[in-house]
């Protein structure tokens, strides 16, 4: 994050720094590039013109995202923006901003979280980042969701239901997507998974103690 300062009719902000950012990224990812900025507000103001400008710099037209960290409507709202010039010719020219459509999208590992910290809400519970439990609430939703669309599958061959040409390309795609292997590949994997996890977490606390000792050993000496 890029970090701005703003006071009477001025704005400052780390552009050098952000600068930098931006070639670090395309260093370690040639395909990720920057296509807007975002603010924790949904507010738009002349501040918003400022910043919208350096970026504009960059490319022709960057996206403006807001998002509302007061949860006002008791949801983080999300707004999505672009500039469109105003003005007259040869005199005084400005900037409007105009709301754009906008899709969320995540990834598999993104809802799994989401969905555990949604099972969080009204309790006070301390979190218990437990991974053979997350994977048995992840099996348990995968076998509601096969359940459901078994169901779908035979309304439709009985022909209780019509048949959604749509939905049956996507069956496809899920069903060829599944790789073909045998239930002792499948074991051999899971345990050098395990042996892996095993293997970093003993790493780990050897890492931790390491630096114990070595604290001890600066305030003694």
């Amino acid at each position: 994050a890029v970090v701005s300062t703003q006071s009477t009719g001025e704005v400052s902000m780390g552009m050098d720094y952000a600068m930098r950012i931006s070639e670090m990224q395309k260093k370690v990812n040639t395909n990720m590039y920057t296509v807007g900025w975002y603010s924790s507000g949904i507010q738009i103001n002349d501040y918003s013109s400022l910043i919208h400008s350096f970026y504009k710099v960059q490319f022709p037209s960057p996206v403006h995202l807001t998002l509302d960290t007061a949860l006002k409507e008791q949801k983080m709202k999300i707004n999505t923006h672009i500039t469109l010039p105003i003005g007259v010719k040869n005199g005084t020219e400005g900037c409007i901003f105009t709301p754009v459509p906008h899709e969320i999208k995540g990834s598999e590992a993104d809802q799994v979280c989401l969905k555990f910290f949604q099972g969080l809400k009204g309790t006070r519970k301390t979190p218990n980042f437990n991974d053979p439990e997350q994977i048995v609430h992840s099996c348990d939703d995968m076998m509601a969701q096969i359940n459901v669309i078994l169901g779908y599958v035979k309304q439709v061959s009985a022909g209780e239901i019509p048949m959604d040409k749509e939905v049956g390309r996507q069956l496809m795609e899920v069903v060829q997507s599944i790789p073909n292997l045998e239930s002792d590949t499948i074991t051999n994997m899971l345990n050098s998974h395990m042996q892996d996890l095993l293997a970093v977490e003993y790493l780990t606390y050897l890492t931790r103690q390491q630096l114990a000792i070595g604290a001890r050993i600066n305030q003694i000496l």
